[in-house]
């Protein structure tokens, strides 16, 4: 078998000698940005978990106002407007605590939408009026054709019509005598709304979807549905005033959407300097990233910064109740891509920011490690083998020597998979690693504290809920911090390696006979996932596509004494237990979960066990082929013929 193995070598020799133990001095500064996601996203689908079939949804209504005999509701990005009893009122948004007052002149107006340049109704004969957006409504009839409406949305350049049969039409209302298109609609819509590119249709089961018809995607995907835990209204009228949704239900409440969340997901940074050479670690509260993502962060950052992309190691904590962030191919439709705005401005934005200011941020520093242990994980698919969980807690503890402030860095390997039942599954949040950073910035008095993934491939918490488990994980980083530390001394250096390991993907008769197989099955949603991935195969096939060989990303950054080695995929113990024997003289930290999230990093045992990290997993996460029983050997070789 052959091994091939491409470099990407940066190595910051670039300092004179330093004499004796002398050391250059380092420089640290660290930031954090929120990822949480607006409410002008309306509602995202949680990542890290393929069921349930119906998903899982960050929309929550909060309850704003009890307003019977509303038929009709309204928005523009500055009021809310209402049909209440065959009178229109409107309400300021932002000021809270405003009664609602009468508006504009009287029209028999049944729907009602607005853009912030003009607002738009419909009265019950199918007419159009607009008005310009001053405080008071003006309604001048339209040009815009006739049509029979019950709902309306609009955005910038386009007007959506929801007709009494449950059929969605759209127009642009400044483009004269063009008619109205159809677009295909959901069944059983019974009203929409619209924000930026996307318009959203409500069902009369509770069901929200969304698309974008005005970029020319018009296929529908599931954005929220009635779960009976955190989305139990009866919701029969929605509308976007502001930045957000707002819903009427069928019990007279005017509720107001927002994003389920725990409000604690976020990026960290910590960028350190020592003598001419930089690096980063980002740490970001998300269940992964596809390297297609981290390479264009990593772009922009050397273009912004003047860092290499080997210089910037971004590690995904793997939360599963963060909103989607990579390609899910084989889940449910609404779960297989990341919302592109989230993805792309939320997250990256925020990464790029979080490395800016822990650059801008550097000051004088000293470095100290220490490791502890803690018995918050176990490992779950090798019971045989319960020596096969690392329960190292490996600390960084930064004092910056001008202000005696301090900041911390912790490693441990460990599922963030609280819960999987109740409100609590269909919650935002960083789970035990942001209780973790919580309680040790409350207990230290640092600002910032940053969680890095471990080896968790196949540890799962051993206690009930991420509360315990951040409570053990931070008690054993703050009696770690308190008591004598290594201090690190010496020189960076980063690299960032890839090794391909060589795959046999199945036949195209195999795959063939295992989606007949599959395709038997309706309604079991593993089936459903399996008949997907056949799909993707045999259209890669078809292609001439189909890979012979899968890479793993090994990056590694010195840090004087200390080494921080970073798989990408979800790498299960034993590669961490493996690269520490390489250097038993030295102070090493394996993480997983690093730069890309592709699979599972299994070793032979889980590879001839046949679990979930050594062979279904394969097949979630869309890939070709398993890894071969020799992938551990050949990896842990590599390291050690690179010897980084």
């Amino acid at each position: 078998m052959k091994l091939k193995i491409c470099c990407v070598i940066f190595s910051a020799w670039l300092l004179l000698p330093v004499p004796g133990n002398a050391q250059p001095g380092y420089r640290i500064g660290v930031s954090r940005r929120s990822i949480e996601p607006d409410r002008s996203l309306v509602s995202l689908h949680l990542g890290g978990y393929g069921a349930p079939r119906e998903g899982r949804f960050t929309l929550q209504w909060n309850s704003a106002d009890f307003l019977p005999g509303t038929s009709a509701i309204g928005g523009d990005p500055q009021r809310i407007f209402i049909v209440r009893n065959a009178e229109l009122l409107e309400r300021e948004l932002f000021q809270t605590g405003q009664p609602w007052k009468k508006t504009g002149n009287k029209r028999d107006i049944v729907a009602i939408t607005g853009n912030g340049e003009k607002i738009y109704g419909a009265d019950a004969s199918g007419n159009f009026f607009s008005s310009g957006p001053g405080k008071k409504i003006a309604w001048r009839k339209t040009g815009i054709p006739g049509m029979l409406t019950i709902s309306l949305a609009c955005s910038p350049d386009c007007l959506y019509s929801l007709d009494p049969e449950g059929s969605i039409w759209m127009i642009d209302p400044e483009a004269g005598t063009i008619g109205w298109t159809g677009i295909t609609t959901p069944d059983g819509v019974i009203s929409i709304a619209a924000i930026k590119r996307k318009l959203y249709a409500l069902t009369g089961d509770g069901i929200i979807y969304q698309c974008e018809p005005s970029s020319g995607r018009t296929k529908w995907l599931k954005a929220a549905g009635r779960n009976n835990e955190t989305l139990t209204e009866d919701i029969r009228m929605i509308t976007i005033a502001g930045n957000g949704i707002y819903g009427f239900g069928s019990d007279g409440y005017l509720y107001e959407g927002d994003h389920r969340s725990e409000g604690n997901l976020s990026v960290r940074t910590m960028a350190i300097t020592g003598g001419s050479d930089t690096f980063v670690i980002a740490s970001a509260d998300v269940c992964g990233f596809d390297g297609s993502f981290t390479g264009l962060v990593k772009n922009a950052a050397r273009d912004q910064f003047g860092l290499p992309p080997e210089a910037i190691f971004i590690n995904s904590i793997h939360t599963h109740f963060a909103p989607v962030s990579q390609n899910w191919l084989t889940w449910q439709e609404a779960n297989q891509r990341p919302d592109s705005t989230y993805l792309y401005s939320t997250v990256a934005n925020a990464i790029l920011s979080s490395i800016g200011e822990a650059l801008d941020r550097r000051m004088p520093a000293r470095i100290f490690f220490g490791r502890g242990n803690t018995d918050i994980g176990y490992n779950r698919s090798l019971p045989k083998h319960p020596e096969l969980y690392d329960s190292s807690v490996d600390v960084l503890k930064i004092r910056y020597t001008e202000t005696g402030r301090e900041s911390y860095l912790f490693l441990a390997s460990c599922h963030p998979v609280f819960s999987t039942a109740g409100k609590l599954h269909y919650t935002i949040s960083a789970n035990f690693p942001g209780v973790a950073r919580k309680l040790v910035e409350e207990r230290t008095g640092t600002a910032c504290s940053i969680f890095i993934q471990g080896t968790a491939g196949d540890i799962n918490p051993r206690d009930d809920g991420e509360y315990i488990t951040g409570e053990k994980l931070a008690n054993e980083v703050v009696a770690v911090s308190r008591k004598p530390m290594t201090e690190i001394t010496g020189k960076l250096s980063f690299f960032l390696d890839t090794v391909n390991i060589p795959v046999e993907p199945w036949s195209k008769d195999k795959i063939e006979q295992f989606r007949e197989e599959n395709a038997a099955k309706p309604g079991d949603i593993y089936a459903e996932k399996n008949v997907k991935w056949s799909d993707i195969m045999l259209t890669s096939y078809e292609k001439g596509t189909v890979p012979s060989s899968l890479p793993v990303y090994i990056h590694t950054l010195n840090l004087g004494s200390w080494k921080l080695v970073g798989f990408s995929r979800e790498t299960t113990t034993e590669y961490g237990f493996g690269v520490k024997k390489l250097w038993p003289e030295e102070l090493v930290s394996v993480a997983g979960y690093t730069n890309d999230v592709s699979s599972y990093l299994p070793t032979s045992l889980h590879i001839e066990a046949g679990n979930y990290e050594g062979y279904d997993s394969f097949f979630w996460y869309c890939m070709p082929a398993i890894f071969p029983l020799s992938v551990y050997t050949t990896i842990l070789n590599a390291v050690e013929t690179l010897h980084r």
